[in-house]
């Protein structure tokens, strides 16, 4: 038998587009699916969408209500909390799943037995599901692997997946440490920092999530830059995890190995003002703590 999947939703005033996400999670060719959706505290017909989406489909969903808008990591805590499958994945309410997304990652997972979680790739579409083209990443994926030591090199300099072809082994959610809430725009960028330092992903080449842009989006609001950068050095700052990355990269921590990590963000955010003062307070704090001995590099 299928082991039961979780898909959770975290919804904010979505409702031009949560049936449609939801209706992507109900036509899954992966039948054993339950959906959990946590509406933040939306003042628009959101929670009445998805009480319909309940009737319609009883067996499958789930629902929790916030009173109060609490940001994305919150809503994502409580669907992981309610979330009862053996594998989590996460779908935002204005994007859509290929049909086959589940099927085709849980069999990835189960015929790669070292993987804990496995991502793949996104096409995107507009406010009206036209297609604007598929995600690009870095090198040649199809003649390239991605092992560990090239996806946590690649995550150090940037949030280089899309988070919503990510699915994993129900423990990497349900972690102590889950989404921080005080990131309003990169709480993903920092789980899977912390993610990949604990769990082995796996990559996926293949198409299966359909992402919109649209102007009403989070992320169009939010400065994801800012907030990268100030999770990047909240990251650096904690050494526990830079000796787990750098252990996965297969390199020792020192410093002349993380220089670069920081360099790059100097060079692709020159210019602007708000970005690189955030820089700049990051590298103080990190040569401080030099200074201060309370950094351990390895020989």
């Amino acid at each position: 038998m299928e082991e039961l999947v979780s898909v959770i939703m975290p919804a904010y005033n979505a409702e031009k587009y949560i049936y449609m996400s939801i209706a992507s999670v109900m036509q899954q060719t992966y039948r054993n699916v339950e959906l959990v959706i946590v509406d933040d505290g939306s003042t628009d017909t959101t929670l009445e969408i998805m009480k319909e989406c309940v009737r319609r489909w009883p067996d499958k969903i789930r629902i929790f209500s916030r009173a109060q808008n609490g940001g994305t990591a919150a809503a994502l805590n409580d669907a992981i909390e309610m979330a009862e499958g053996k594998y989590i994945c996460w779908l935002s309410a204005d994007d859509l799943y290929c049909d086959d997304m589940v099927e085709s990652e849980v069999s990835y997972l189960k015929q790669n037995k070292g993987c804990d979680a496995v991502f793949s790739k996104c096409a995107f579409i507009d406010g009206d599901s036209q297609l604007l083209g598929s995600q690009q990443f870095v090198v040649d994926e199809v003649n390239f692997s991605y092992g560990m030591p090239r996806i946590v090199h690649l995550l150090l300099l940037l949030n280089f997946w899309h988070g919503c072809t990510l699915l994993a082994k129900a423990e990497c959610f349900k972690r102590e440490d889950r989404f921080n809430v005080n990131f309003r725009a990169s709480q993903d960028y920092d789980f899977w920092l912390r993610m990949a330092a604990d769990y082995n992903i796996g990559y996926l080449n293949q198409i299966t999530v359909m992402s919109r842009r649209h102007s009403g989006q989070g992320s169009r609001v939010l400065n994801c830059r800012l907030d990268e950068i100030i999770v990047f050095f909240s990251i650096l700052y904690r050494e526990d995890i830079m000796i787990k990355l750098f252990r996965k990269m297969e390199k020792p921590y020192t410093y002349e190995n993380i220089k670069p990590y920081i360099a790059y963000r100097m060079e692709k955010y020159e210019g602007l003002e708000e970005e690189m003062n955030a820089i700049a307070r990051g590298v103080k704090g990190y040569l401080d703590r030099m200074e201060k001995g309370a950094l351990h590099f390895q020989n």
